[in-house]
This record gives C-alpha cells, sequence and structure tokens, in this order.
C-alpha cells in the first residue's frame, strides 16, 4: 500500500500575508494556524494587493512597481512574472478564472493577461475624453466576464466586457469629480466609487440596460438602495 505524501493538502484553508517592509509573501495555514514559508522575489509590495485562482492554488500579487507574479501557493514559489506598469495598485480575476486584469496609475489603463501564462492579451489605455491618461482605481470583476473601474482625473466609471479578452468592449460613464476606490456588492448589481473631488459616492446599476451612473449621498442622507 502507497503511503500518501504528508506534504499534500488541499488549497482551501491556505491564504498568504504580505509583509510590506521585507517585499515578501508569507503562506499560511489556517487550519492548524502556522506558517509554511516563505516566498521572496515579489518587488515593491508598498501597495500590494492578490486575488486567487478559482481552485485556490494560485496567488497573483500585484506590486506598486507593476510587478505582476503568479504564485504557486502549494509549491511556494514564483511560476511566472511581469513587470507590466510603472506603477500600479491592484486587479482582479474575470469570473472564469482565464484572465487576469491589472490597474494602472502610471501610464494609466487596465491590462488583461492570461491566467495560467501571463501572457499580455490587451492593454486598455486609461483616457479622458480630452486625451489625457488617467489613474485606474477600484477595479472589480462583475457577472458576466465583465470589469468595472474608475479612472480618477477623468471623472467616469468604465464597465468593461471581457468575454473576448482579446478585443474588450468599453462602456464609459460620467461619474463625477475624481471617483476613486470602488466596491461592487455580494449580488453582482451595484458598483459604487467614492467622489475624491466632490460631496456623494457614484452608483451604477449593474442589471439596467444601458448602464448609468447616478450620483448619491451628496446631501449625507441615507439611499436606499432598490
Amino acid at each position: 500500500m502507497t503511503r500518501p505524501d504528508s506534504t499534500l493538502r488541499g488549497t482551501g484553508d491556505l491564504g498568504v500575508v504580505i509583509e510590506r517592509a521585507a517585499g515578501r509573501l508569507q503562506v499560511v495555514e489556517t487550519r492548524g494556524m502556522t506558517s509554511l514559508g516563505t516566498i521572496d522575489g515579489l518587488g515593491d509590495l508598498s501597495h500590494a494587493s492578490v486575488v486567487f485562482s478559482r481552485d485556490g492554488r494560485y496567488a497573483y500579487v500585484f506590486g506598486r512597481d507593476g510587478g505582476l507574479s503568479r504564485v504557486d501557493l502549494l509549491a511556494q514559489r514564483i511560476t511566472h512574472r511581469v513587470k507590466q506598469a510603472g506603477n500600479s495598485i491592484g486587479g482582479a480575476i474575470l469570473q472564469d478564472g482565464k484572465v487576469v486584469a491589472a490597474q494602472n496609475y502610471a501610464p494609466g489603463g487596465i491590462k488583461l493577461f492570461d491566467a495560467d501564462t501571463l501572457e499580455l492579451l490587451s492593454d486598455i489605455p486609461a483616457t479622458a475624453r480630452d486625451g489625457r491618461r488617467s489613474k485606474v482605481v477600484g477595479l472589480g470583476d462583475l457577472p458576466g466576464q465583465r470589469l468595472a473601474a474608475s479612472l480618477f482625473e477623468a471623472g467616469e466609471i468604465w464597465v468593461i466586457d471581457a468575454a473576448d479578452p482579446r478585443h474588450p468592449a468599453v462602456t464609459r460613464l460620467a461619474a463625477g469629480r475624481e471617483p476613486y476606490d470602488g466596491l461592487v456588492t455580494p449580488d453582482g448589481r451595484w458598483y459604487l466609487a467614492g467622489l475624491f473631488g466632490e460631496d456623494g459616492l457614484s452608483l451604477v446599476d449593474l442589471w439596467q440596460q444601458p448602464p448609468s451612473a447616478r450620483k448619491v449621498l451628496a446631501d449625507r442622507k441615507s439611499t436606499r438602495l432598490n
């Protein structure tokens, strides 16, 4: 009878800790609350963020220096790494788990990558209507192979259909002055972004066709989402 390898484990209780000052990723398991090891070589992690593959095995680490790393949590090693921008603060993974998206400050834009190889599939420049480049913030994945993001200087929210990740389609919505951090509600219906340049929030009903953004809480009164 073959004895099972004691190092084999499921991925459901694995997690990561970003060691910002040290520039390392620590792999932890939550069943026994122990550290399994650390991984170096991930670049500037001062504003790092992480998303995970659908099976929980791989972590995609977005570094402030524009680095994107694919980390195998079971093998505790970097499988792929690309320097995809000059300044980046996060990303997302699409619903089917096959495409990873990075949001970038410099140059402003969104890039789509193959989740297995980190091959670049699309580069979407974040340009305002006057041609200026804009920082991208608040990137979130939506149902149906879509993304939503806020463009800070452009004052817009973009809804991106990435069903064909090599030819994504962008819907531009006027959002208010300097939208920044955004979030998607658990039911996938609402995208909400704070407005840095004015009072209030910008709200998009993603079930509405075509979608549009409206300002809420500008007078600091509660607004019910129906």
